[in-house]
C-alpha cells in the first residue's frame, strides 16, 4: 500500500474526498514540517520551507488511486509528488506529497495556526 499526505480539497468534508478517496483506508491527522501552505485561489499548495509546517491527513491507497490523484493533481505539470516525513501522532511515517510548481505570493501563506486548509 502507498501512504500520502493530503491538505486540501481530498481531506475529510471537502469536495473530492469521496470521488477520490471513497474506500481508502484512513490513518489519521497529521502534520508535515518543512514545507508551507498556500492559498492558490479554490485549490491550496504546498511550496518546501524549512520553518513550515502543515496539517493534513493521512491515507493508504492503492496503485489505481495514486494514478487518478497524479491526474487531478496535474503531477509533472502543476505538482510534483514527492515522497516526505510526516507525523501521526507521535510516529514518522513516508508519505506522498503533491508539492505546488508554480509560484507563490507571500500574502497568500496560511500559518498553521488558521490551518487545515478549507475552501
Amino acid at each position: 500500500m502507498i501512504r500520502i499526505f493530503v491538505y486540501g480539497s481530498l481531506m475529510k468534508n471537502c469536495y473530492n474526498h469521496d470521488y477520490y478517496l471513497q474506500g481508502q483506508k484512513y490513518l489519521g491527522q497529521a502534520i508535515l514540517f518543512g514545507y508551507a501552505l498556500y492559498n492558490l485561489g479554490s485549490f491550496p499548495g504546498i511550496i518546501p520551507d524549512q520553518e513550515g509546517k502543515v496539517r493534513g491527513e493521512v491515507y493508504e491507497i492503492d496503485d489505481s488511486t495514486l494514478a487518478r490523484l497524479d491526474i487531478l493533481e496535474g503531477n509533472g505539470s502543476l505538482y510534483i509528488r514527492q515522497t516526505a516525513q510526516v507525523w501521526i501522532k507521535e510516529e514518522a511515517v513516508h508519505a506522498k506529497v503533491y508539492v505546488w510548481k508554480g509560484e507563490v505570493r507571500p500574502e497568500d501563506k496560511i500559518e498553521l495556526c488558521a490551518q487545515p486548509w478549507s475552501a
